[in-house]
């Protein structure tokens, strides 16, 4: 008899993965496909929803036709998912245009803040601000610039909750996702004055219905069997935002841990206890931790390893990273004076400036290409630490993990800077092993998160002399970032003579 294996998706920004493990979360196979990010305009960022779909089916195929006997033991399927932006579906569960992502800023001349009322709403409800890239913001200009297409949204989805619909026919959102935006943190709900100050109170019937991580929503139609083999009837669980099911996957699963997602994004979290939570906090997101009665204070950036890609793919395209980062490392911290701003996509925490831009700063004819490269490694390690003063000191370890993590020199850049032993976990894809987790604690089969084991963890140690230098660096990074707020706001007259960019 087959042991019982659990289906596992974790669909990203540009590329959705999925993994076949068995109970034990032994790893029997894995599947992935790209997909395509469209900016039609400046600032904008979607996605092609049904696309995605595709995606998903095609992955779940690979997988069902090369494990037959194991595709038969499945009894349960999990998705986590890039969070905020918005995923609109119309009355009859189609897709209404493109989904809007997490990075997507085309409301950043919205200014919410000079809203009469709203900041006052945020602080008595415990709500989170409202960002651009946030479900309230997207639906807030999509009201103001694309009325007739807003008038057809019938649910303001997350990435997962689609997949979990076109998988389930079940309409819900989690926690995680919902608690991103318009969110009462205390109470457990959504904040209609919030949606009626932003001047889109209808929108209330448009935010999905909430439901914890852990419950099952339902079991896998026979349409969606048809198109990604999963046998009917599979049980489904709800799943969670990405950030969490990495948290879950890196053990970041007790209050005072934390890790740092080397992704598309930056994105830093540590978990919190409720009598923890500081509301007035402002810097990042409080979001609702996939485990029951914990938290997470998240400071996702706008870019991360993205920033290294792009400039490495104008210096040294045809280098592979592991030789490149052999040459950086025999280069002077700080770059001989050099110093990167990451922005390429504006930014959300722990600044709020949608208007950020990035920037070499300090730079002479002395400078190289290796030079401006190197700076890009520690302008996103200034990112880094930048991040971590959010959490005023309560984070008992460091969980490093994403893309880049892989590189033993950005560990290592990573944990100098920040003067602290940082752990890299060893498993390949956190993100669908925390999703596996989820899986057990909602099929029944282990009791709670606390029954796992903590995962094997490669640790790194930092070099205290390095760490000073690099807090100069990281000084001269935040004096500029301080000093750069007026030149990004008037720079935008430049991109466009009204100043907008969504044309």
């Amino acid at each position: 008899m087959n042991t019982p294996c659990l289906l596992c998706i974790d669909c990203g920004t540009t590329i959705i993965k999925a993994t076949l493990t068995d109970v034990n979360f032994k790893l029997i196979d894995e599947a992935n496909r790209p997909v395509t990010v469209f900016s039609p305009f400046p600032s904008a960022s979607e996605a092609d929803m049904n696309q995605i779909w595709q995606a998903l089916c095609e992955v779940t195929r690979d997988l069902a036709r090369r494990n037959p006997e194991c595709w038969q033991a499945l009894i349960g399927v999990g998705i986590t998912g890039q969070g905020d932006g918005m995923w609109p579906v119309d009355a009859n569960g189609e897709p209404v245009g493109h989904a809007l992502l997490w990075n997507d800023t085309r409301s950043k001349d919205i200014d919410f803040e000079a809203i009469p009322g709203i900041c006052e709403t945020i602080r008595e409800n415990h709500t989170n601000q409202i960002f651009a890239g946030s479900v309230c913001a997207l639906l807030t200009w999509m009201k103001r610039n694309r009325p007739s297409e807003y008038g057809r949204i019938r649910w303001a989805l997350h990435c997962k909750d689609w997949l979990n619909y076109k998988l389930t026919g079940r309409i819900c959102t989690d926690n995680s996702d919902a608690s991103t935006c318009v969110y009462d943190h205390v109470n457990g709900r959504y904040v209609p004055k919030l949606l009626e100050l932003a001047g889109i109170g209808e929108a209330l019937e448009k935010l999905p219905p909430i439901v914890r991580s852990t419950d099952i929503i339902g079991a896998i139609t026979p349409e969606a069997s048809a198109l990604t083999m999963i046998p009917q009837g599979t049980k489904v669980a709800e799943g969670c935002v990405d950030v969490c099911g990495v948290a879950v996957g890196s053990d970041v699963t007790r209050p005072g841990s934390s890790c740092t997602i080397i992704g598309t994004t930056l994105c830093c979290e540590i978990a919190l206890a409720k009598d923890q939570i500081n509301y007035s906090e402002d810097r990042g997101l409080l979001v609702h931790h996939a485990i029951p009665h914990l938290y997470m204070r998240v400071v996702p950036t706008l870019s991360g390893a993205s920033t290294m890609d792009y400039t490495k793919g104008l210096f040294f395209p045809d280098e592979p990273y592991p030789a490149l980062e052999k040459r950086l490392e025999r280069l002077p911290i700080g770059s001989e004076g050099l110093v990167y701003h990451p922005y390429i996509c504006g930014e959300r925490a722990p600044i709020k400036n949608p208007f950020a831009t990035a920037g070499f700063f300090g730079l002479t004819q002395n400078h190289t290409t290796l030079h401006m490269m190197r700076s890009v490694f520690e302008g996103l390690a200034c990112s880094f630490y930048d991040c971590y003063q959010v959490f005023e000191g309560r984070y008992k370890n460091i969980y490093l993990s994403g893309g880049a993590s892989v590189s033993p020199t950005v560990c290592q850049m990573f944990c100098d800077m920040i003067g602290l032993p940082c752990r890299r976990v060893e498993a390949k894809e956190l993100g669908t092993l925390g999703m596996a987790r989820i899986l057990e604690v909602a099929l029944g089969i282990q009791p709670s998160f606390e029954a796992f084991e903590d995962q094997r963890a490669t640790e790194f140690k930092p070099d205290m002399a390095r760490h000073e230098k690099y807090l100069e660096v990281y000084r001269l990074f935040k004096d500029l970032q301080d000093a750069m707020g007026d030149f990004w706001k008037k720079r935008t007259t430049l991109v466009s003579p009204n100043g907008r960019e969504d044309v």
